[in-house]
């Protein structure tokens, strides 16, 4: 029975349970699902507290016992959590191992990072294994590594899965977090190819919603409102599936505490693991609830009785950036967008006067467009825009220069006004999902700061629509109240 996998799973190890107790390890009814698949290359994505992270790590460790000459790695979002695997699932389990056992598997040497067995085998822990070979790769919670750092993300794509050999083995497991990076982005193309006639070098997609798990239910009465009702009933139509009441009990609980960060840790659909904010994302919850409250339409808006506006972030040796929008009845309408980069000034100007010929009243240039160049303080983006539109009835307005953080915070007051045209914007929604906050490893949190990338254009772009928004309905408030005043002293002439 010894050289049977599934039997060592099942009879060998121990872990810690959630109360703090030694038990023996025996695979549930999700863990057996990847555990029966003989596919070699395995993308993970589950609800939280599900074992998964558990039996992947255990399973490594049994490659590398029950091998000869086994290099196998373990790679995670931060050294510490990588050595708490090490420490917590793979030293319990050796240490609580059978007195039987223990000669079979040997330790030569062992730190805070490696053990080496006398079978020849050795299992390593990091943040990144780059450099020699390794036959068995375990990258856990990779969602918070593309999340938190992106180029340790790389490194992990570029580096660690590339020690690895055609017959190797790779597992990536990982709730998701935010809709960006490569882990997100590995899932979303899994769920569009399928499972089906893999090649060796392609991923299985495994998927586990909080509903698989038999112990997330409750006998306690939990009152939730009608939008939770509709949901449950919508996802019993769309998948299938029965949710009985303990369970909806269970997960009325859970969504009173974790709010909108639900979906993130206990999701119901791969998509749905995705459009949680996390607390790295500015945009991504006010981008759920734009979907979910019909704000983004795959009809035209353009309605050409209205102005039409753009805001623009300009850059000529980089992303240019315009979004069109309009005002009707306290709605803003994002009704176009366009991206282009390398392109001067004068071709920008020829695109909206012959490519997008909308009426257009003004268009709102960001604050650095008074200054191009420092040689001739003459020369700017602003008068070349004039110059070109000369004899176009457009005004042009700068943007005064604001703190981005005070940027963010009014574009979330303006977000739930905003209706878009999907079928136009659709980039700019995927840049404002993508657009989010530096993490710091130091401070083990996200920081107020963006953190560079190619979505900072569109975002910009963004809070200079939401500041000439503030602009254009201050003046129209201004100019209704001075009409009125005139009426009413063109009224107390008539009554004289």
């Amino acid at each position: 029975m010894i050289h049977n996998k599934l039997w060592r799973l099942n009879n060998l190890y121990r872990i810690v349970d959630k109360n703090g107790s030694s038990v023996p390890f025996k695979l549930n009814d999700v863990q057996k699902v990847v555990a029966l698949d003989k596919h070699k290359r395995k993308l993970i994505l589950k609800a939280r507290q599900l074992g998964m992270s558990t039996y992947a790590v255990l399973d490594l460790l049994d490659d590398v016992l029950f091998n000869e000459n086994l290099a196998g790695g373990i790679v995670s979002y931060s050294l510490e959590h990588a050595q708490h695997i090490f420490k917590r699932i793979i030293g319990h389990a050796l240490d609580t191992m059978l007195p039987e056992l223990k000669p079979l598997v040997g330790i030569v040497t062992q730190s805070a990072r490696e053990i080496t067995f006398t079978n020849g085998s050795f299992l390593r822990v990091d943040t990144s294994l780059r450099g020699g070979s390794y036959q068995s790769i375990l990258v856990s919670e990779f969602g918070k590594t593309c999340a938190r750092s992106p180029q340790k993300a790389e490194e992990v794509i570029t580096g660690t899965l590339q020690t690895v050999g055609i017959n190797g083995k790779i597992v990536i497991e990982s709730t998701g977090e935010g809709n960006s990076g490569y882990f997100a982005e590995m899932v979303q193309n899994a769920v569009i190819r399928g499972n089906d006639n893999l090649s060796d070098l392609e991923y299985c997609l495994y998927f586990f919603s909080w509903n698989k798990e038999k112990a997330y239910r409750t006998s306690q009465e939990i009152s939730y409102d009608i939008e939770l009702t509709d949901y449950f009933d919508k996802l019993e139509k769309e998948l299938d599936i029965t949710i009985d009441q303990q369970q909806r009990y269970w997960y009325a609980q859970q969504k009173k505490v974790l709010g909108e960060k639900i979906t993130q840790e206990f999701p119901s659909t791969p998509q749905e693991a995705f459009l949680s904010n996390s607390d790295a994302y500015y945009y991504a919850t006010y981008i759920e609830a734009a979907y979910n409250s019909n704000r983004c339409l795959h009809t035209s808006l353009y309605d050409a009785l209205l102005p039409v506006y753009v805001a623009m972030d300009i850059g000529v040796n980089d992303l240019t950036v315009m979004i069109f929008f309009q005002i009707a009845h306290g709605e803003i309408r994002i009704i176009d967008y366009y991206e282009d980069n390398n392109k001067g000034v004068d071709f920008y100007a020829h695109f909206l006067l012959q490519d997008k010929k909308y009426l257009y009243n003004t268009i709102y240039l960001p604050h650095d467009s008074k200054q191009r160049s420092k040689i001739d303080a003459g020369n700017t983006y602003e008068r070349d825009f004039r110059r070109l539109f000369s004899g176009v009835n457009t005004k042009f307005h700068v943007l005064e220069r604001s703190d981005v953080n005070l940027g963010i915070s009014h574009a979330k007051l303006k977000f739930e006004r905003c209706v878009f045209a999907i079928n136009r914007v659709k980039p700019l929604i995927e840049h404002l999902g993508k657009y989010r906050k530096k993490w710091s490893q130091a401070q083990g949190r996200y920081l107020d700061e963006p953190m560079p990338s190619s979505c900072d254009h569109a975002a910009d772009a963004f809070r200079y629509l939401c500041m000439a928004v503030t602009k254009i309905e201050t003046v129209s408030t201004m100019n209704g109240a001075l009409e009125k005043h005139r009426q009413a002293v063109d009224m107390r002439r008539t009554l004289m």
